[in-house]
């Protein structure tokens, strides 16, 4: 695990080399690391119509990638538009077992990078006694071998 530091001595690097990481940590504190490189904020729960949601796991998986690819395919790209692209509700990408083949296909390189915000989990004191909370499993799920390559925190 890397510190905040070491994210942002990798984002003054002239290029990038196809990065996804995760960032450990509140979404006001990576946007702070992230000072002035230029980002944009995608909410994976922004790729569905409330009015009309999948009907199954396996629809929710089809439609999860196709919006996703839509969204990568339209941000724009290339030396003149470096950017991080700041991916909020990151569960969904383990819940219906996408990966993160879509970023890897369609976005990142070398003036784009992906980082996938995993912050701290709602208070399981509020959860019903049936529910339970494996406060690891996301983090587990994106730190299996060729997942991402680095994962960063402001805690060390």
């Amino acid at each position: 695990m890397k510190d905040s530091g070491e994210l942002q001595a990798l984002l003054k690097q002239r290029t990038w080399d196809k990065e996804a990481l995760l960032w450990l940590g509140s979404e006001s504190s990576l946007l702070e690391v992230l000072g002035s490189t230029h980002y944009v904020i995608l909410d994976l729960l922004d790729l569905f119509d409330p009015d009309c949601l999948p009907a199954d796991d396996e629809a929710t998986r089809d439609a999860l990638i196709a919006g996703l690819r839509q969204r990568l395919r339209a941000t724009p790209k290339g030396p003149e538009h470096r950017t991080v692209l700041v991916v909020k509700s990151i569960g969904l990408l383990a819940r219906y077992k996408t990966g993160l083949k879509e970023f890897y296909d369609w976005f990142v390189g070398s003036h784009t990078v992906v980082a996938l915000l995993l912050e701290g989990l709602p208070d399981t004191s509020k959860l019903p006694s049936e529910v339970r909370c494996d406060a690891n499993r996301l983090f587990s799920y994106f730190s299996e071998p060729g997942m991402l390559k680095n994962i960063y925190t402001t805690k060390r």
